[in-house]
């Protein structure tokens, strides 16, 4: 059986917030330099729209694996899992602050998308992986304001995102970086049988596969992103 994870201590969920804020920060520099048309919208006025309808979610992406990184990043958009029975919920609320967002809803996600620059801004993710449905189970609580995945489900998602069919190229290389840099800065502090069967759900053989990337990352090797998304090609 897999542990439920741990709580953070109150340091660590101070650094997780921050991370949170720095990515956010940057986001919005970075937009106010390079694209001042776009919609700004920082990632916390998104979990306190999120809070304030009651709703459950986990924030994912950058914003959610940021503290487990050796530094924070910008990132295009606020990624959060919605819990399934508060999804409605969920965009009725995003809809209500940001009429102006175009909504487009898929099977995987409810994406709002920026009008002026057509990028996705904010996406509430539905639980329709069974990596997702198990990533309630394994978050943590962040400064009683969200709950961000722990960091072996952090390793799991980001590796779900580099074999994934629909990912693209350019954003697997991305996600390939955030995986190494989260093996790296948290080497000693992985629990690989809980990782191990967590990337189990993801395919026959993606325990095996993940090991193989932290074993070949904890040599120095580089990280060989461009097998694993031929790999992800061939899944059904």
């Amino acid at each position: 059986m897999i542990r439920v994870a741990r709580r953070f201590t109150r340091a660590e969920a101070r650094k997780h917030w921050e991370a949170l804020r720095t990515s956010s920060a940057l986001t919005q520099s970075y937009r106010r330099m390079y694209r001042p048309e776009a919609t700004m919208i920082p990632a916390e006025d998104v979990i306190r729209v999120l809070n304030e309808a009651g709703v459950k979610f986990v924030v994912m992406g950058t914003h959610g694996v940021g503290g487990w990184r050796s530094e924070p990043r910008a990132t295009q958009d606020v990624d959060c899992l919605i819990r399934k029975q508060h999804h409605r919920k969920a965009v009725k609320a995003v809809k209500a602050t940001y009429p102006d967002l175009v909504v487009e809803d898929l099977p995987v996600v409810t994406r709002f998308k920026d009008p002026a620059t057509g990028n996705a801004v904010i996406d509430l993710m539905k639980p329709a992986e069974p990596i997702h449905q198990q990533v309630f189970k394994y978050s943590l609580l962040v400064a009683k304001s969200h709950r961000v995945p722990d960091l072996e489900m952090a390793l799991a998602s980001k590796f779900a995102a580099i074999v994934s069919p629909n990912r693209q190229a350019e954003k697997r290389l991305v996600d390939g970086g955030d995986f190494v840099d989260i093996v790296k800065h948290n080497l000693d502090a992985i629990d690989s049988p809980k990782l191990l069967r967590l990337a189990e759900l993801l395919y026959e053989g993606a325990a095996a596969d993940i090991l193989k990337c932290i074993d070949d990352i904890r040599a120095g090797e580089v990280l060989d992103v461009k097998a694993l998304a031929e790999k992800g090609e061939l899944l059904p």
